[in-house]
């Protein structure tokens, strides 16, 4: 029979059952005891035989276990975090058909409109219960992820058993995790780098230290945290390796920074290089997790200072095709499309139909178009060079608004920036640039002097907005709805 993941983390529980399995704040359990705390919790499970189950919970040693409990009985969860906007939140868990959801005491009332199981820090673990029935199935999805479409509707991923496992176990000989392993719980729960984190960590028989939102929150507090709990390895978006890079002096246990989610700077890592081992990786919520990886300490930055995002993983291989879904030739761009063992299993909620971006080559392969432009290097390496949608007409140019970022972010006037194409009445494109100066002393003119260096004058933006940071989505990636519009009046200009 095809392992799950419940079936495999069995596995460790019986080859070592007094290993440490989950650390947080306030206790430890081991792989023992956190099988015993999966029991504990469906034999409470309101629904004999659920299907799909949301989490709405603090991260913590009693989350991890309410996620294995799901997997356990044969359903996938559905995890939100609790500070999500509520109508948000509901939605998303109405539109996946939760059976019901496991939360604690303080959030239960966000969550009037479900049949809930809330649980305590002090779950008991009675004895006398005999272990129950693994009803997981490969074949079934383990969890559904949140997503949404270009237009904000929640949507779901659904992935499975299966994919899981072919991640785990390539993330395992990749990166050669260990038992000895401690591996920091840092994203949250709606993010694809969350799974690498919890089940990268539980599947090679390694340990996952959870530290509290406050923690989080607090770059010095964190660092004390990975040194207090002797934690190896760390993942998270570029932002987060920017946090530590302005950290002195890094915690001796700490051997590998693993960079997801966004386009990795050199800037952001010049000091931490000098210290540890750092990876850029890439790959969509519909990949699992990630499908490529890329040694920043042997490589190099490219021309515009961001890192390659590397060379696949096991399990998951790319493709870059054109619009035809030929393949484009060697050097050319084309869109970065998936393909493999990693895939996932198909898109939830109301919405699904917006977005239908698995489609079959012509050789008959089943790809995962993930809508990201990329190119292929002389040395087998792939680089992530922006959005397909970010293209737009200006003045009849085709103009790529990741471009303009780009040739924005070489100012040093600029610490950080977004580029939006609007239209006016008359449906020409306009460009707006989002900018948060890098000191009170901002100059404008500086700014679209070095674009002029970079960039031809109909590619730079039209308006200039100044914020104080660029707004951000539970997943830690920008929202351009949270982005004030600028209007244009078509007669103008």
């Amino acid at each position: 029979m095809e392992p799950t993941i419940y079936s495999r983390f069995k596995e460790l529980v019986n080859n070592d059952p007094d290993h440490p399995a989950v650390i947080d704040e306030r206790t430890c359990v081991t792989y023992a005891g956190l099988d015993r705390l999966v029991d504990n919790l469906i034999s409470r499970f309101p629904s004999f035989i659920p299907a799909r189950v949301g989490i709405v919970m603090d991260h913590s040693v009693e989350m991890v276990a309410a996620m294995l409990a799901v997997i356990k009985s044969g359903a996938a969860f559905v995890a939100v975090e609790p500070d999500f906007p509520q109508g948000r939140l509901v939605r998303f868990l109405i539109e996946n058909g939760v059976d019901f959801v496991i939360t604690q005491e303080h959030y239960a009332s966000l969550l009037n409109d479900f049949r809930r199981l809330i649980i305590g820090s002090d779950i008991y673990v009675d004895s006398a219960l005999h272990p129950l029935p693994d009803r997981s199935r490969a074949d079934r999805p383990a969890y559904i992820i949140y997503s949404s479409t270009p237009d904000g509707y929640p949507l779901g991923i659904a992935v499975g058993n299966s994919p899981v496992i072919h991640f785990a176990e390539s993330f395992r000989r990749t990166y050669n995790i260990s038992p000895d392993d401690i591996l920091l719980q840092f994203s949250a729960c709606i993010v694809n780098i969350f799974i690498q984190e919890i089940f990268g960590a539980l599947l090679s028989g390694a340990v996952i230290a959870i530290p509290s939102a406050a923690t989080r929150n607090d770059p010095a507090a964190l660092v004390r945290f990975i040194d207090e709990q002797y934690v190896t390895v760390v993942s998270g978006f570029p932002y987060l390796m920017t946090e530590l890079n302005d950290i002195p002096s890094l915690p001796i246990t700490l051997r590998l920074l693993i960079s997801s989610g966004d386009q990795l700077h050199a800037a952001s890592i010049g000091h931490l290089l000098e210290q540890i081992t750092v990876y850029n990786t890439y790959g969509p919520p519909e990949a699992t997790v990630s499908v490529t990886t890329y040694c920043c300490n042997t490589g190099a930055p490219l021309p515009d200072g961001t890192y390659p995002i590397g060379r696949p993983m096991n399990g998951t291989d790319i493709l870059l095709l054109d619009d035809n879904l030929a393949e484009v030739v060697p050097g050319a761009e084309g869109e970065i499309c998936l393909y493999g063992d990693g895939l996932a299993d198909y898109y939830t909620g109301d919405h699904r139909a917006d977005l239908q971006p698995f489609a079959v080559t012509a050789d008959g392969r089943r790809v995962f178009r993930t809508g990201d432009i990329g190119r292929r290097l002389p040395d087998g390496n792939y680089v992530y060079l922006h959005r397909k949608n970010s293209e737009v007409s200006i003045l009849g140019k085709k103009v790529v608004t990741g471009e303009v970022e780009r040739a924005l972010k070489r100012s040093d006037e600029v610490a950080d920036a977004a580029v939006v194409h609007y239209v006016d009445e008359q449906g020409a494109a306009y460009l707006v640039a989002y900018v948060v100066p890098a000191s009170k002393s901002f100059r404008l003119s500086w700014v679209k002097t070095t674009m002029a260096q970079y960039i031809p004058g109909y590619m730079i933006p039209e308006f200039f907005v100044l914020l104080h940071s660029l707004p951000t989505d539970a997943a830690g990636a920008l929202n351009p709805h949270a982005l004030p519009v600028v209007l244009k009046d078509s007669k103008a200009g």
